[in-house]
């Protein structure tokens, strides 16, 4: 076919979360409502060197396994088991892991591919590699779900603060609490709460008992601008102060047409994504409170030292700026977010695991 012709990408689900909460219990319940139709492939990594996921998966009926040194169809071929054993698909064995998967989708050819990282595993660099100029070509990454023990978010401590553990819900587009048949009634409540305050918003929070993930939960829609009670508006000059503030922060994008993403868009209708350099304006709140946002495309990379300079700003309104809020690529496979030091004021750029796109919001007192 010609260059001009369409291509079909295969969705792949990243499904996180960390050791022992259940991730291999809840692909296994989507394995058994897996379209008839449809043929998927399953790639597992475990910190480990045995593959016990990969084996445990490989129970669950109609399933092939896939070796490192070859493949098997099996009788039914509905679903395709690849087990990358040892070290972190996110990290150690990038390479391997694409190899891997290259070789998966050439001779499984599955409708949809299913990835389990290591509960150790930081998704970030997963999202990247699969967005690289050979499997971004046939992939589509569909939504990413991280599994949290609700039990575990209801107490708090030292996993829930963990590194992978931000990360993984950082990376996440819907967030699912698990072990909902030994989680109390408290700590669903306490899970609800801290889950609907994530930032970025997730776009769907769910609560699963004995690891029962829905099928719908693998499809949810990912181009919405989300948040509750948000309006995406034309631009208009009739801002406030604390507006025209944040508008200052698309100036520090690096577009490839060089145009200037916060005069350049005519208008968007409600839930339709940004493109390369035209952001979409979001404006929403309470009558306390004032939103005022910005989504920008994934490939528009910022400026570290012009962030800093615009957050700075915004930190320098307070009490007028009650917060603000960010996740901002700066880099090739590098994004982050400003935390303000409570001591002086000032603003540092932290990592962060999140992929999907570039977006800023400030929220004023009305």
């Amino acid at each position: 076919s010609g260059p001009s012709a369409c291509v079909m990408t295969i969705p792949v689900n990243i499904i996180t979360g960390v050791l022992g909460v259940g991730k291999t219990t809840a692909i296994r319940h989507l394995i058994s409502q897996r379209p008839a139709d449809e043929r998927w492939a399953i790639v597992v990594n475990e910190f480990g060197a045995l593959g016990i996921d990969g084996a445990i998966l490989d129970t669950a009926g109609g399933l092939s396994k896939v070796d490192g040194g070859g493949s098997s169809k099996g009788d039914d071929g509905g679903v395709i088991v690849r087990e990358v054993a040892g070290g972190c698909l996110c990290c150690a064995v990038a390479a391997p892991f694409t190899v891997a998967v290259t070789q998966l989708l050439r001779r499984a050819k599955p409708d949809r591919l299913i990835i389990e990282p290591s509960g150790m595993g930081h998704p970030g660099g997963l999202h990247d590699a699969l967005q690289d100029e050979h499997l971004g070509k046939v992939l589509r990454i569909a939504a990413t779900i991280a599994l949290v023990d609700m039990t575990q978010v209801a107490r708090g401590g030292a996993l829930v603060e963990s590194e992978a553990f931000r990360d993984q819900v950082q990376c996440a587009d819907v967030v699912v609490g698990a072990k909902g048949d030994v989680a109390t009634v408290a700590d669903q409540c306490r899970f609800t709460d801290w889950a609907q305050a994530l930032y970025p918003p997730k776009l769907a929070v769910h609560v699963i008992a004995r690891g029962e993930l829905r099928l719908d939960v693998l499809n949810t829609p990912l181009d919405t601008v989300g948040g509750e009670g948000l309006v995406v508006c034309k631009p208009t000059p009739a801002v406030s102060s604390h507006g025209r503030l944040a508008k200052k922060l698309a100036a520090t994008q690096l577009a490839a047409d060089e145009s200037n993403g916060a005069d350049a868009s005519p208008g968007y209708r409600g839930g339709e994504p940004a493109a390369r350099g035209a952001p979409v304006r979001v404006v929403g709140g309470t009558d306390a409170f004032a939103t005022f946002g910005l989504l920008f495309h994934r490939d528009d990379v910022f400026l570290r030292s012009s962030l800093v300079t615009a957050f700075g700003s915004l930190a320098n309104e307070a009490p007028a700026v009650v917060r603000f809020k960010g996740v901002v690529r700066v880099g090739a496979k590098e994004w982050v977010a400003p935390t303000v030091d409570p001591t002086s004021g000032t603003v540092r750029l932290d990592p962060v695991a999140w992929r999907r796109d570039s977006r800023v919001e400030v929220i004023v007192d009305a």
